[in-house]
């Protein structure tokens, strides 16, 4: 094993996922109570809805701001729950579940709201949670919406 990996197993750290949806809302807040619990850092995961290149983009701009709302809104509302605990943020790129699932490598816990999409529109739009379920690599806590 090399150093940095050695490092990052050292670390102890829950994962929390957001995309600014209520849901993901409340997963902060478990998760900064896990991270509390755990004497952990916690480090809040944003997926950007679009490719860094098109955020830079002046047509995009709207949507920049709103994907810097989201993490901020998180990373405020998990000082706010639990003052003891570190947080930091990430901001990944899409697809969400993909860049959770790399995030939980070395975790302690990964944290996901679940929207409670209908079986009809998990199978359109698929489910950051189920994935993050079936392939993360550590325990996952899913709070429901």
């Amino acid at each position: 094993m090399s150093n940095p990996d050695l490092a990052v197993m050292a670390e102890k750290f829950v994962v929390v996922g957001v995309d600014g949806s209520e849901a993901s809302l409340r997963a902060v807040d478990v998760a900064a109570d896990e991270a509390g619990y755990r004497c952990a850092k916690l480090r809040v995961v944003h997926a950007n809805f679009l490719q860094h290149d098109a955020l830079n983009s002046p047509i995009f701009e709207h949507e920049a701001k709103r994907e810097s709302a989201v993490i901020q809104a998180a990373v405020e509302r998990a000082w706010l729950r639990c003052p003891e605990v570190a947080v930091e943020a990430r901001v990944v790129e899409p697809p969400a579940a993909e860049s959770l699932i790399q995030a939980s490598i070395g975790a302690e816990l990964l944290v996901v709201g679940s929207r409670g999409l209908s079986r009809f529109q998990e199978l359109l739009l698929g489910s950051v949670s189920r994935e993050c379920v079936l392939s993360a690599r550590c325990s996952v806590l899913v709070v429901r919406g």
